[in-house]
């Protein structure tokens, strides 16, 4: 969810031809090129159509996806989790997409608890 909802403005600004995604789950970071049925697909089809009129805009454009595991304490890493779970801007997100959020989020906390 976090890789679409921030690669959407990225891949609208007309500057921005050369986009880097690091993460520390390929496999989340895979389902949003996969084609595959899948329980995001109402999430991944729109960002899907969007990766590739970003892609068909202009040659210049790239997205590359890089793997860090979150245990390696990068700081870099340690500075984007923090302001984020600091922020108190909330996605932009359809009815339906909104409350798959809250659900996963719902299922997080029964799982942690």
């Amino acid at each position: 969810m976090a890789i679409c909802i921030s690669l959407i403005p990225a891949m609208e600004d007309n500057n921005i031809h050369d986009i880097t995604v690091i993460t520390d789950s390929i496999s989340a970071a895979s389902k949003v090129l996969e084609s595959k049925v899948n329980p995001l697909q109402n999430i991944v089809i729109p960002v899907a159509y969007a990766i590739k009129l970003y892609l068909t805009r202009d040659s210049r454009n790239r997205i590359h996806f890089w793997y860090h595991p979150s245990k390696a304490e990068w700081p870099r890493h340690k500075l984007v989790d923090d302001q984020v779970k600091a922020s108190t801007n909330a996605p932009e997100l359809s009815c339906k997409n909104l409350h798959l959020f809250n659900r996963k989020r719902e299922c997080d906390d029964i799982l942690q608890e």
